[in-house]
Formats: C-alpha cells, structure tokens, sequence
C-alpha cells in the first residue's frame, strides 16, 4: 500500500459500497445510536416530533433511533448502498423514516426548515475548503430560524496530531482492515489507504479528509452563518484535555 499523488476528486463517491459498507456497519457499537440520540435531543434543545435531518445518515442507525423516539427523520446520504441498508433497517424495525439519495452539499428542503440537521461519524472535512463551506452554508439555509446543527468527528487537529499513528490494522466482523495514514502539514489534509479483506477477497479504497483545528472550526461555523457555537466532547462537557471526539452545536440566528 502507498500514497501517491494529489487526493481523488470526489473519493467519497463509490467509498461506502462493498467490504467498506460492512466494515464501518460492523464498528459501530450496538449502544452508540442511542447515547447520541440523548446527547442530541438535548444539546440541540429538541421538542416533541422534532423535524430533524441526519445528513449524512449511513446505514441509518441515529436517524432510527430518533425517529424511534417519535421525531419526524429525514435521511439523506450519496451511497445508494447505504440507504437501501437503512431501508432494510427501518423495515425490520418498523420505523418511518424519509430516505433520500444524495450530496450532502445540497440538503434536501422541507417546508419551514428543519428544526435540527446533525452530520455525524467524522463525515465532516471530506470535501476542499470551498466543498465545506458550501456544505455549512447549505446546512444553515435548510434550517429553520432558530435550528441547531450538530457535527460529531474525531478526525480533528487536536486529537488527531497528538497521538498520529501512520499505520493501524483491526478487525470489523470477521473483516480484517488495514489503514494506511498520512497527514500533509502543508495541505492540512489526512490521506488514508484502507485495505478491506474477507476470505481472501481484498477491496482497497483511498479517503481524504481535511483536518481544522477548534478554532478554525468555530470561525468557519461563524463565518456560515451559524452563532452560539458550542464545542463538547461525548459527555456534553466542555472540549478538552482527555476528549475523545469532538461535537459541535450551532445555532442559526432567530429571525
């Protein structure tokens, strides 16, 4: 495995299909969609059948959940893949939630705005500076006066730089993975080779994430749109020493 050459032009399109969607399906630890459902009812100040867009929502698992809870979901995400595996999921589950194919770069609207949009699972910083800030900016018109946005990721500066480790390997499901990292000072961008294999079969794929500070985040937020931005770690407290992620809260200012 090596890296070579500039980042992939539009390298999240096609990532998530294969090994790779039932590798990430496998991470996620069966108890987490419901410790971030609490933490984003109450961070992003939820009401009753809340009208809340999961953007990016992967396999669908937070947008179940809270629509388990009686919120009206909306789930928006560009793998076809992954949006037929939520769908499988909402079935068994009986659950109602909206599926939708698409860029996250251009949210789908509802009349009125949603009450809350989250973009969570490091799906933050895939895309140039200008791709992110188009994406927060069409987040911040999708919301309604007043809504709230949540990002979750750990693929910031701060966590990411102050333990790097080049090389990782482990095992999702009985799926073995290998990754390969390498950070770019001057790009501020992580280049990541992954290696997916089961029985034998190997599936390879590239991502590229930028990587910002705290401070670049809250002033990238503010200059969206966005106020009364907050930075947590998982718990709700405070980010800092001894975090583990990073969760933003914003606000879009009330008419």
């Amino acid at each position: 495995m090596t890296l070579e050459g500039r980042p992939v032009d539009d390298w999240w399109d096609g990532y998530f299909s294969g090994l790779a969607e039932e590798a990430w399906e496998a991470l996620a630890p069966a108890d987490s969609a419901r410790e971030d459902a609490d933490f984003i009812e109450t961070a992003l100040a939820l009401g009753p059948a809340a009208n809340v867009l999961d953007l990016p929502c992967g396999n669908g698992r937070l947008a179940l959940e809270l629509a388990a809870r009686g919120h009206r979901l909306t789930g928006q995400d560009i793998s076809p893949g992954l949006i037929a595996r939520a769908r499988r999921h909402a079935a068994r589950r009986g659950v109602n939630v909206e599926w939708h194919v698409g860029d996250m770069r251009a949210p789908l609207a509802v009349a009125g705005g949603y009450d809350a949009i989250c973009c969570w699972g490091d799906s933050f910083g895939y895309f140039d500076d200008g791709g992110n800030r188009a994406h927060l900016r069409a987040v911040h018109a999708a919301l309604r006066a007043g809504g709230r946005f949540a990002v979750e990721l750990r693929m910031v500066a701060e966590l990411l730089l102050a333990d790097f480790r080049p090389r990782l390997a482990g095992r999702a499901g009985d799926i073995s993975v290998r990754v390969e990292r390498k950070y770019d000072a001057q790009t501020c961008r992580l280049e990541s080779r992954y290696e997916f294999t089961r029985a034998g079969r190997t599936e390879r794929r590239h991502a590229s994430y930028r990587i910002y500070t705290c401070d670049e985040l809250r002033r990238l937020f503010g200059a969206c749109g966005f106020e009364s931005i907050a930075m947590h770690g998982k718990t709700g407290c405070a980010f800092g020493p001894g975090a583990d992620r990073l969760r933003i809260v914003a606000m879009k200012p009330a008419a």
